[in-house]
Parts: structure tokens; C-alpha cells; sequence
């Protein structure tokens, strides 16, 4: 997933038009009118729910799988906030246990690997799956798979992909 957001609702609450015009951001200093803005979304996409049912469903089942987010911190459209959200809906959802927040904040200080201007890379592996965050520093929204960085991003994942392939 690139650029991705963890459902509607909070993306209208941190949307801004070419980064400078806020599309509902100031609505939300009113919790009345911005909840009642909000009864009009007709498909919230919860994407942080929809990634957490199928990690939880592949865990349970014993099935392989892949995710990989992927985020520029330049990205003024979609805030890259975004991102470690659905990274800790899967992670959460991969273990029978789950895993707090604050916990896996902490985790990803010591795991992450910093690949300098190309920016971070985290990833949690189980026996059934793999789940990577890329938050690059550059790319933009509308421009980042054209951003050479983003390129050498894409193409680390498909060299990985080798090592969670079934045999």
C-alpha cells in the first residue's frame, strides 16, 4: 500500500488541499458539527480494520502473506501518521495476544533500520507472514513511485520477497 490512510474519517480530519488548505480540520475544534459532517460519510473505508481481519484471518488459518505500507513524510495530502497506524493494526492483529501501542512504538525504536534520506524501514516477521513500514523522507503523494528512492524502496521489497516465498 502506498500512501495509504487508516479509514475516511480520520483522513478528513487531517486532509489538507496541495498541503495548505485544510478540508475539515477546523470543523473538528466543533466535536457537534464535525460528527454531524461526519454522519455523511457513507463508506468510512476502514482500511486499519480491513488490514486487521485479514492479518488475524492468515495467522489463524496458517496462510502466507505480505504487507507492505509504504510512506512519504513529505506527503502533504495523506499525512504519513497514517501509515505506523495500519503497520500496528497488523502487528496487533498477528499475535494471539495482541500488542499495545506504546509497546510497539518502543520495539520499533530498537528494530527499525535507518537507511538515511531514504528514511526508515520497520518490518515484523511471523512464521506465516511479513509486514514492512517504509517511511521514506521524500516522495510527495502525487510523485512518489517516480521518486528514485522510492524506486530502490520497491525494489528492496521484491528482493525480500524471496525470503517469505513457500518453498
Amino acid at each position: 500500500m502506498i500512501a495509504p490512510f487508516a479509514d475516511v474519517p480520520s483522513l478528513v480530519t487531517t486532509y489538507r488541499i496541495a498541503g495548505t488548505v485544510p478540508l475539515l480540520s477546523p470543523v473538528a475544534r466543533y466535536p457537534w458539527l464535525f460528527d454531524w459532517l461526519r454522519s455523511y460519510i457513507r463508506d468510512a473505508w476502514l482500511t486499519s480494520s480491513r488490514i486487521e481481519q485479514y492479518v488475524r484471518s492468515q495467522e489463524t488459518n496458517g496462510n502466507r502473506y505480505r504487507i507492505t505500507l509504504l510512506h512519504a513524510e513529505d506527503d502533504y495530502d495523506i499525512l504519513w501518521q497514517h501509515t505506523p497506524t495500519l503497520f500496528w493494526h497488523a502487528v496487533n492483529a498477528s499475535r494471539p495476544d495482541g500488542m499495545k501501542r506504546d509497546a510497539l512504538d518502543v520495539w520499533k525504536a530498537e528494530a527499525r533500520q535507518d537507511l538515511g534520506a531514504a528514511g526508515l524501514v520497520t518490518r515484523w516477521q511471523t512464521e506465516n507472514g511479513l509486514v514492512s513500514e517504509h517511511i521514506l523522507k521524500y516522495g510527495l503523494h502525487d510523485v512518489i513511485m517516480g521518486n528514485p528512492i522510492v524506486t530502490m524502496a520497491a525494489m528492496r521489497i521484491f528482493e525480500s520477497d524471496r525470503a517469505v516465498a513457500p518453498a
